[in-house]
């Protein structure tokens, strides 16, 4: 039987999962210098700088949409579909990264956007 979305692991999930989007986008918008940093990439630049904003806007409207959706099953596994290939996208460019001249940030990444894409489409089977 799918999931509703007043479940407490798959309302948990989503309620983390858009605030913690919106607090990373927010980052990558008022302080993309430090948190690329804080991502451990080493090459800093106008051309970093301003992909990491892009990535924080992005952020700020998956954050938003998966918020705005938490009352309704069939939105929520849509929005959670769109985190989790977002995730993956991130994942692997991340390896990418891993394999250029940044290793520590791929690493970092991954570490925490593979995660995020198992637990994204775990949510979306559970809301289907």
């Amino acid at each position: 039987m799918a999931a509703e979305t007043g479940d407490v692991d798959v309302r948990g999930f989503s309620l983390f999962s858009g605030v913690g989007r919106i607090a990373i986008g927010l980052g990558m918008l008022a302080a993309p210098g430090p948190a690329l940093r804080a991502l451990g990439f080493t090459e800093v630049n106008a051309a970093t700088l301003a992909v990491a904003r892009i990535a924080g806007i992005r952020d700020l409207v998956l954050g938003g949409l998966t918020l705005t959706a938490l009352g309704e099953r069939d939105r929520l596994r849509k929005a959670t579909i769109g985190n989790a290939m977002a995730d993956a996208g991130d994942s692997l460019a991340f390896v990418a990264a891993i394999g250029a001249e940044e290793r520590t940030a791929g690493l970092r990444g991954v570490a925490t956007a593979l995660p995020a894409t198992l637990a994204g489409l775990w949510v979306a089977w559970r809301l289907s």
